[in-house]
């Protein structure tokens, strides 16, 4: 099945989305909810490319976006990116519903996708089928060292001066358990994308980490309002999550697998099928 790419307006800023399936999936009087995915810091679209085709087979619109900054979408320059005041992320996804013609869709976020999707499931709960977080960012308060060292003064430009697009790879390989298992495919992308998404890879994550770790006071607030949120919802915890029980109440996880290994994100066992 096709993956279409196309660029459109979103809130003034040229937005780059991958789609696949039945381009009517969400407009008015269409039965099936599309479904949106949205990638963590520093990731792309084709991020979610192992979703979209089942997706789309299940007679569903499946769409997958690059956030402002990366990827190839416009940078939102500086820009509140979680609030809590007039938070951008929450009114960036509103904006690419509209834009998309989707009254409602089921969303999947990744990492900082996952807080970007949760930002917009309380902010407009009516607009949101169903939310699923995949090892999603802002559930602790704790995160990785080299992402709190991110956020030092002058990273942007150090960049600038000593890296180069061939970094990504290294990089790359630090998200996976086995790095054998990484598709050429993901390489060339890392260095077509991750390199020269890095000013907007620091800006975000300054948004809501210090070199101390995730903002206490925005992520007290954002927490604050999950009651807001009463729809269909599951959770795909990372391992270090489970481990600090940082699984919110009410999030029902992914099942095991038969053999007691966790699932990836197959559609079967999101909320939609349920």
């Amino acid at each position: 099945m096709d993956v279409r790419a196309r660029m459109i307006d979103v809130m003034g800023l040229k937005t780059r989305v991958l789609e696949s399936g039945d381009a009517s999936s969400g407009s008015e009087g269409s039965r099936n909810s599309p479904v949106v995915m949205v990638h963590g810091v520093g990731g792309w679209a084709e991020n979610f490319r192992e979703l979209m085709e089942p997706i789309a087979r299940g007679g569903r619109r499946a769409i997958s976006v690059d956030l402002p900054g990366f990827g190839e979408s416009e940078s939102p320059g500086r820009v509140p990116h979680f609030g809590p005041k007039d938070a951008f992320y929450p009114k960036f996804m509103l904006a690419l519903l509209d834009g998309l013609g989707v009254e409602r869709a089921h969303l999947i976020g990744s990492s900082m996708g996952g807080a970007v999707a949760y930002m917009t499931a309380v902010t407009a709960p009516a607009r949101v089928r169903s939310l699923t977080l995949a090892a999603s960012g802002g559930l602790g308060t704790d995160i990785a060292l080299f992402l709190r060292l991110a956020t030092l003064p002058g990273m942007i430009t150090l960049a600038r001066l000593m890296g180069d697009r061939h970094q990504s790879r290294a990089v790359l390989r630090t998200c996976f358990f086995d790095a054998a298992r990484i598709p050429d495919a993901l390489y060339e992308e890392s260095e077509r994308f991750g390199f020269r998404s890095y000013p907007e890879f620091v800006r975000a994550l300054r948004g809501g980490v210090s070199i101390f770790g995730v903002k206490r006071g925005l992520r007290e607030h954002w927490m604050g309002q999950a009651t807001r949120y009463r729809g269909p919802r599951a959770l795909r915890p990372s391992a270090d999550d489970r481990a600090h029980g940082r699984v919110p109440r009410g999030f029902p996880a992914v099942r095991r697998g038969s053999r007691g290994r966790r699932r990836g994100l197959s559609p079967r066992a999101l909320p939609w099928h349920h």
